[in-house]
């Protein structure tokens, strides 16, 4: 069989129906229904983005952030504040601190010892002037010791730092991160001997 139009039999025709276009009015359904898509998710984002904005501090918003106002947090190297029960979920509680103007340092309330993995609370030590600042303590159940650490949650005398959170000053409010927790750093040993 050869490959000119006249040389095919007509069952190999395809038939009238086939050929048939698609309606226009259905193109433009699926593009519109496209479009009112892309239009939902881009005002999903747009409502999730100002969430803070529209909330009435304290309040937690979608995507584990916390909103609180600057005029309810302490002043510079002021006793720090403890956010737990009725905003966030206990194993979630944070603690505040403003270490200067518009910074401020929000560790975790509880500290996990790298090595048995207990968890301790965390409480505000004293304040002491001069460049240590604030001092944390994680005491209760943490092999009897009493672990310290500066104003911005490194260690003094514990073997790795306290938890951070993510902290914004926009406006006259605090937004903290709690779904970014920065992981404290341990303290790595000085090598006793050149490598060399």
């Amino acid at each position: 069989m050869g490959t000119r139009p006249e040389d095919q039999p007509p069952e190999h025709w395809a038939g009238p129906a086939s050929l048939d276009p698609t309606p226009v009015w259905k193109q433009y359904l699926l593009v519109g229904l496209l479009l009112v898509g892309a239009l939902a998710v881009i005002v999903a984002a747009a409502v999730f983005s100002v969430a803070p904005h529209l909330a009435t501090p304290p309040a937690l918003v979608p995507g584990d952030r916390l909103v609180l106002a600057r005029a309810q947090l302490p002043g510079v190297m002021k006793a720090p504040v403890r956010i737990g029960e009725g905003i966030v979920a206990e194993r979630d509680a944070v603690w505040i601190l403003q270490v200067a103007d518009r910074e401020y340092i929000a560790v975790s309330a509880y500290w996990s010892h790298p090595d048995t993995g207990e968890r301790c609370p965390v409480l505000a030590g004293s304040l002491t002037p001069g460049p240590a600042g604030a001092v944390w303590r994680a005491v209760s159940g943490c092999e009897g010791n009493k672990w310290n650490f500066g104003p911005r949650g490194e260690p003094v005398n514990a073997p790795r730092g306290l938890d951070r959170y993510l902290v914004s000053v926009e406006g006259d409010r605090v937004v903290v991160n709690l779904s970014r927790a920065i992981r404290g750093f341990g303290k790595t040993p000085q090598p006793t001997r050149s490598p060399l």
